[in-house]
C-alpha cells in the first residue's frame, strides 16, 4: 500500500509534468531575468487634463493592489523576431529620492497647470520647405514617474510576467525606459527579458529622441540593436550593423511615441508617425478612436484607443491613453504577423513625482 508521503510525491511530480506539457503545447518562448533596480520611490496624485465630471461607476478606485498572478506574461515584442519588435523599454538605478509618496488618483486640475513642458529654452526645430506646422502641446509629463503592468500572452491572456516603464526629466533632456520579464512559474521553465531605452531632448514640439536601444535576452542569448538620430544632419544610424537613413522631423522611437501622443491634442481620425524599433525606421499609421471605458487592475478608466492600421505580414500595436491620468498609456496590445493577439500589458499601478 502506498503511504501518504509517497502519494504526495506522486501528486507533486504529476503537477510538474502537467505544467511542463502546457508550456510546450502553448509554445511559450519567454525568458526575462528579474529586474535589478528598485522602483522609483515616488508616488503622488495624478492630475487630469481638464476638469471633468465623472460618473461614480467610472471613478477609478483610490488604490487597487496589483493582481497576484501565479503564472507570468509576455508582450508581443518578446515573442517575435527582432526586426519586428513592437512593445515597451532597460532602466538604470532609480532616480533620486522624492517627496513622500501619496496615493495616486484623479483630481480636478486648473487649466493653468496644463501649460507647456517645463524645459529650458527649446532648441530650434530643423526647417524644411515641406515641413508640417509645429504641433501645439496640450499636456506635460511630471519630472519622474513609473507605470507597472501585468503582462499577458496569447489570445487567452495567459499571465506570464510584468512590465515596468519609467521616465525621468532633467532640464531639457529626458530618459524613458521599459523592461518586460517573465515571472513566477513561467520563469522557472523559460526566462525571457525585453528592454528598451529612449534618451533625447524636450522641445517646444515634445519629445525628440536621440538614442534608442533594444535588447532581448532569451535562452541565454542576447539580441541587440540601436538607433542614433542626428537632428542637425537629419539622418539616423539604425540597425545591427547600423545603416544610415533619412530622418523625418516628427520621428519617434518605439517607446517615446507612446508618451509623445499623450502630449498632443487627441481627436478622432488618422495620423502617421515615423517610428524606429532599433532595427529599422518605418511610418506607422494610427486610427484614434473615441473615449471608452477600460477595466484594469488599477480600476475603471476612461481611455482613448490609438490603434495601428494593420500591415500585411507585419506586427502591429494598439494602446489606450487614460483621459484622467495625463493621457499615459494604460493598456498596450501586440499582434503577430498574422494579425492574431500575441501579448498585452495592462496597468496595475501608476506613480509620479509631485512636480
Amino acid at each position: 500500500m502506498i503511504n501518504a508521503a509517497s502519494q504526495r510525491k506522486f501528486a507533486y511530480f504529476v503537477a510538474l509534468s502537467l505544467i511542463a506539457h502546457l508550456v510546450v503545447l502553448y509554445g511559450v518562448a519567454l525568458e526575462l531575468p528579474q529586474r535589478t533596480a528598485e522602483p522609483l520611490p515616488l508616488q503622488v496624485r495624478l492630475q487630469p487634463t481638464a476638469p471633468v465630471v465623472v460618473r461614480p461607476r467610472l471613478r477609478p478606485r483610490p488604490h487597487a493592489a496589483p493582481k497576484s498572478a501565479p503564472a507570468p506574461i509576455v508582450s508581443a515584442p518578446i515573442l517575435t523576431a527582432p526586426p519586428q519588435v513592437a512593445a515597451a523599454p532597460v532602466f538604470e538605478p532609480a532616480p533620486p529620492a522624492m517627496d513622500e509618496p501619496a496615493e495616486v488618483g484623479p483630481a480636478p486640475v486648473a487649466p493653468a497647470e496644463l501649460g507647456s513642458l517645463p524645459v529650458a529654452p527649446p532648441a530650434a526645430e530643423p526647417t524644411k520647405p515641406d515641413s508640417k506646422p509645429a504641433p501645439v502641446l496640450a499636456q506635460r509629463l511630471p519630472r519622474q514617474g513609473e507605470i507597472t503592468y501585468d503582462l499577458f500572452w496569447g489570445n487567452d491572456k495567459f499571465s506570464v510576467g510584468r512590465t515596468l516603464q519609467t521616465w525621468e526629466i532633467n532640464d531639457d533632456s529626458y530618459r524613458l525606459s521599459s523592461i518586460s520579464e517573465t515571472t513566477g512559474l513561467v520563469s522557472v521553465f523559460v526566462r525571457q527579458r525585453l528592454a528598451y531605452e529612449s534618451r533625447g531632448r524636450l522641445t517646444a514640439t515634445g519629445l525628440r529622441p536621440e538614442h534608442f536601444t533594444t535588447q532581448r535576452v532569451r535562452s541565454g542569448r542576447s539580441e541587440d540593436a540601436a538607433a542614433d538620430l542626428d537632428w542637425s544632419a537629419m539622418t539616423a544610424m539604425i540597425g545591427n550593423p547600423q545603416l544610415s537613413v533619412a530622418l523625418s522631423a516628427d520621428a519617434q522611437d518605439l517607446v517615446s511615441f507612446m508618451y509623445q501622443l499623450g502630449l498632443l491634442p487627441l481627436a478622432p481620425g488618422r495620423i502617421e508617425l515615423p517610428i524606429t524599433n532599433g532595427w529599422k525606421l518605418e511610418r506607422y499609421e494610427f486610427e484614434i478612436g473615441g473615449e471608452e471605458e477600460l477595466q484594469t487592475p488599477f480600476g475603471a478608466l476612461r481611455a482613448v484607443p490609438v490603434k495601428q492600421m494593420r500591415r500585411p505580414g507585419q506586427e502591429t500595436i494598439e494602446l489606450w491613453l487614460a483621459a484622467e491620468y495625463r493621457w499615459l498609456p494604460v493598456r498596450i496590445r501586440f499582434f503577430d504577423r498574422e494579425g492574431e493577439p500575441s501579448g498585452e500589458q495592462l496597468v496595475n499601478n501608476i506613480r509620479v513625482s509631485n512636480d
